[in-house]
């Protein structure tokens, strides 16, 4: 069973059923973030939305969900630990902003991963390209995007995993998803159902699903 926790509230700070409820994910295998909140950043509730990954349920991060809860500005560096690193410790990255909508050649770099074994590099349309300002030791890149934007082409991390907390929870994020004909893209699909599998442990080291859950629960 999946919920969907839904405000039609499009500000930087959305009033999520979740916000204040340190046991929101309580009896759930995963949480998805893919939630706009930036401009949340009251310490004692972004602890509240992490004490669940901090407690070992897996989570699952898409494109403006790097983004959010920011305390402090996204653009200086973050100490472990300190309440500005708290979401970027998290995601194992900090990203603090894109440049424009342009295609993104997107490779994967460890080929070798079980969420990348067997995914063709591929070029979405046009897409927001999430910076890289500071990638942290328990995170590992599985693919780079490049992005041509005039004379520069700028090359970040797109996809990656971590291990976040005492409990080395595992965490997948992409930066990639912002338009829904991205999201419905069956590539994109594909690596998104790889990471959630992932991170419940139920991938196996050749990329397929674990007996019973892939299509139709086989």
């Amino acid at each position: 069973m999946i919920d969907q926790i839904h405000t039609d509230d499009s500000t930087t700070h959305p009033p999520l059923a979740i916000l204040g409820n340190p046991d929101y994910a309580k009896g759930y295998d995963l949480v998805i973030h893919d939630e706009c909140a930036a401009d949340v950043n009251d310490p004692a509730t972004v602890e509240a939305v992490l004490k669940p990954h901090r407690d070992g349920i897996p989570g699952v991060n898409l494109h403006c969900a790097m983004h959010c809860y920011r305390i402090g500005d996204p653009e200086e560096p973050v100490t472990l630990g300190t309440p500005h690193g708290y979401w970027f410790e998290y995601l194992g990255l900090r990203s603090s902003g894109h440049g424009p909508q342009k295609p993104i050649s997107i490779t994967y770099t460890d080929t070798d991963s079980p969420i990348a074994k067997g995914m063709a590099n591929w070029t979405t349309i046009n897409e927001e390209h999430y910076n890289n300002r500071q990638i942290f030791d328990t995170s590992h890149a599985i693919a780079h995007g490049t992005q041509v934007v005039g004379a520069k082409t700028n090359d970040f991390v797109v996809v990656w995993t971590n291990q976040y907390g005492p409990k080395k929870t595992r965490v997948f994020s992409t930066t990639i998803g912002h338009n829904n004909k991205t999201v419905s893209d069956p590539k994109y699909l594909d690596l998104v159902t790889r990471g959630v599998l992932w991170a419940t442990g139920h991938l196996n080291d050749d990329g397929t699903p674990a007996e019973g859950y892939g299509p139709a629960g086989k």
